[in-house]
């Protein structure tokens, strides 16, 4: 599927499923340098489909997400855009795919995870939303977020909720109310990451079992927050 221009032109069209590519149950397919825009609810969308590449797309301004992954796994979405939705790029029960080399600015939520496990995202942008990336759910495991750059969001950078055994390395989230939170999460390893210029650098409640090292917290006075999980537990 590739190179179409699809507007769903949300203000005349005014059903709620109105999508701009939508893939049930198929597999093996490819999506490339299509935009879809002002649709009434997501610009792509994958349910119960697999092993299929993402790239190049341009999907803004459409009522929810810009793109959605339910029950899909095995998935490749890579240099696509997504601006101005309610999430830029939202995954639900969907495992096992690479999130990579995407621009999630002026969404709600950036890049979203629900009950989902074993993903890759990498390398993404993500600024100017509410937050950056966020995992949600106790079913979010095993998933690795490395070299993502989430600045200037509002809450937070990058959040992890009620999420355990995941890897948060080698970020970029400055300029948050907080760089990195994590509430109710444990077992996670948060390493490497700078999140400078925020009210808190990375900020733990109800949250144990976490490594935490390594990682750059600098307040815009060139004074270093020292708290520590315990603070917050």
């Amino acid at each position: 599927i590739q190179g179409l221009q699809i507007d769903g032109n949300k203000a005349t069209y005014t059903a709620s499923y109105n999508n701009g590519i939508y893939l049930s149950s198929s597999s093996n397919n490819t999506v490339t340098g299509n935009i879809c825009n002002n649709n009434g609810y997501y610009g792509i969308y994958l349910s119960s489909s697999s092993n299929n590449t993402v790239t190049d797309n341009i999907c803004s301004n459409n009522n929810n997400h810009g793109i959605r992954l339910d029950s899909s796994n095995n998935n490749t979405i890579t240099g696509n855009t997504y601006n101005n939705n309610s999430d830029g790029i939202y995954l639900d029960s969907s495992n096992n795919n690479t999130v990579t080399d995407n621009t999630c600015n002026d969404n709600s939520n950036g890049i979203r995870l629900y009950s989902s496990s074993s993903n890759a995202v990498t390398g993404n942008t993500c600024n100017n939303n509410s937050v950056g990336i966020y995992l949600y759910s106790f079913h979010n495991n095993n998933n690795t977020v490395t070299g993502n750059t989430c600045n200037n969001n509002n809450s937070y950078g990058i959040s992890l909720s009620s999420s355990s055994n995941n890897t948060v390395t080698g970020n970029t989230c400055n300029n948050s109310n907080r760089g990195i939170y994590l509430s109710s999460s444990s077992n996670n390893t948060i390493t490497g990451n700078t999140c400078n210029d925020s009210n808190n650098g990375i900020y733990l409640t109800s949250s144990n079992n976490n490594t935490i090292t390594g990682n750059t917290c600098i307040r815009g006075t060139g004074q270093t927050s020292d708290y520590t999980s315990s603070q917050y537990t």
